[in-house]
């Protein structure tokens, strides 16, 4: 899984330490985006793209 920003698609991020920072929700305690500062939730989750079976082969020598 890789992280990627649901508004502005930057996959770049800060940790929030402390109400002084500026971000969207000032009383957001987590990853934010380092571009637009909107706080990261589980929609900016981007899983990985996982290759069906029938797609992957096996060469015996």
């Amino acid at each position: 899984m890789t992280i990627c920003c649901s508004r502005c698609g930057c996959a770049k991020f800060f940790y929030t330490l402390s109400a002084n920072e500026k971000v969207d929700l000032p009383h957001h305690h987590g990853a934010c985006c380092a571009k637009c500062y909107k706080p990261l939730d589980l929609r900016d989750i981007v899983r990985k793209k996982t290759i069906p079976e029938e797609a992957v082969k096996s060469y015996a020598e």
